[in-house]
Formats: C-alpha cells, structure tokens, sequence
C-alpha cells in the first residue's frame, strides 16, 4: 500500500503560528485535509480558505471536509476562479475556431507553451 505524503500534514499545522491561516488554491492533495481539521479543532491554527479538495466536487454531507461547513473561521469556494463572463466568451470563441480550422482542413492554432503541445509536428501551427 502507497502512503500519501502531503505537503503540510500534521507536523507542518503544528509549527504553525496560532494565528496562521491556510490558503489552499493550489491542489487539495497538497494538504492532509484530516490533520487540517484537527489543527483547527485544537486550535494550532486560526483559519483556513479553500479553493479545491482532494475529493471534488465539495458536498455538504459525507464529505471528508463536511465537518469544515459553517465555521466563522473558514472559508470553502469552488474551483471556478476562471469563471468569469470575459473567459466563458473566449474559452466558447477559441473553441469554435479550433474547430472551424479543423472542418476547413487548416492546421489547429496552438497558443498555449505546454511543452507537450510544442512537441507536435504535424497539423498545428504555433502563435505567439
């Protein structure tokens, strides 16, 4: 059996300031999520702010991070930072054009730098 190591777990919540608060936006499996609600049950911290969980999408009932609901000291969101009417209107606008060049016969247009992406040969072009 593979354990999981997390990048704060119980050791790092103690060492924390009394006073801290965790920020998470980054990846839920970052942080033991168990040991977060024991640090702020025991008070090692003051607070937490999260945006994404290990187990998504985040429930109100049997969800590991349930316990977390209405506490005046945390904060839950959805990952949907990105969510905005300006990014819905160009994800939906690039879409439609990868497509229409794909229809049209015309290399897809990459503008992303994922080196994975850069790595294609045939049937794309590259924008700045």
């Amino acid at each position: 059996m593979t354990r999981t190591r997390h990048l704060i777990g119980e050791a790092e919540f103690k060492k924390m300031k009394s006073t801290a608060c965790l920020i998470n936006v980054s990846r839920g499996a970052i942080v033991d999520e168990m040991a977060l609600i024991k640090a702020l049950d025991e008070g090692w911290i003051a607070g937490a702010g999260l945006d994404v969980f290990s187990n998504e999408p985040l429930a109100l009932m049997d969800h590991p991070l349930s316990p977390l609901f209405g506490r005046d000291n945390v904060i839950l969101t959805p990952h949907l930072t990105f969510y905005t009417e300006q990014a819905m209107f160009r994800l939906e606008s690039e879409t439609l054009d990868r497509c229409l060049e794909l229809i049209n016969g015309h290399p897809v247009q990459i503008k992303s730098k994922d080196p994975r992406l850069l790595a294609q040969t045939a049937g794309v072009s590259f924008k700045e």
